[in-house]
C-alpha cells in the first residue's frame, strides 16, 4: 500500500536525519574546539532536522502502535462494547490529527505565499521546515482511521495482564 510505503521511506529518513545531527553535533564540537572556528550553520540545521526527524518517524510510530494510549476503558468493557469504543476513540484521533493536519496545512500555505522566512542567521523558507509537520500528522491520522476496525483491537494490554 502507498500509504505504507511512504511511511517505511519516512522512517528511513527520520533516522537518516538523527545520524546527521549526530555527525553535525560532532563537526561543531571538533571545530569549534579544536579549530577556535565555530560554525554559523550547525545549530539551525540541528534544530530542523530535529523537527522533521521527529514528525518524519510518527507516521510510523502511530503504525505501529507506539504512540501513547490509556486503553482502561477498552480493557475493563465487554469485548463487542469494547470493539465499538475502540473504534470510537481511533475515529476522534482521526479527527484530531486530521484537524491538526489541516491547520498545518493552512499555515504552510500562509508561509509559502508570504515568503516567510525562519529567524536564523542563515534564513530558510519556515515552510520547508513546517511541511514536515503536516505530512507527519496526516500520515498518522490515516493510520487512526486504518486502526478504527474493530480487529486493529489492542489485545495484550497492560491492564489485562495485570488482572487476568
Amino acid at each position: 500500500m502507498v500509504h505504507d510505503g511512504l511511511t517505511f521511506f519516512a522512517a528511513v529518513l527520520a533516522s537518516i536525519g538523527l545520524i546527521s545531527i549526530v555527525t553535525c553535533y560532532v563537526y561543531e564540537v571538533i571545530t569549534r574546539y579544536f579549530f577556535n572556528a565555530p560554525t554559523a550553520w550547525v545549530s539551525d540545521f540541528v534544530s530542523y532536522a530535529l523537527a522533521a526527524s521527529i514528525f518524519l518517524a510518527l507516521p510510523k510510530v502511530t503504525k505501529d502502535k507506539g504512540h501513547v494510549a490509556v486503553t482502561i476503558l477498552v480493557d475493563v468493557v465487554p469485548e463487542t462494547i469494547a470493539n465499538y469504543v475502540h473504534t470510537i476513540i481511533s475515529l476522534i484521533g482521526f479527527g484530531c490529527l486530521g484537524l491538526a493536519a489541516y491547520i498545518s496545512l493552512q499555515e504552510n500555505i500562509r508561509q509559502f505565499t508570504k515568503n516567510i522566512e525562519t529567524l536564523a542567521i542563515i534564513p530558510i523558507p519556515q515552510w520547508w521546515v513546517s511541511s514536515f509537520i503536516t505530512f507527519g500528522l496526516a500520515l498518522s491520522a490515516l493510520y487512526m482511521l486504518r486502526h478504527a476496525k474493530p480487529t486493529h483491537r489492542h489485545e495484550d494490554s497492560t491492564f489485562s495482564e495485570i488482572t487476568g
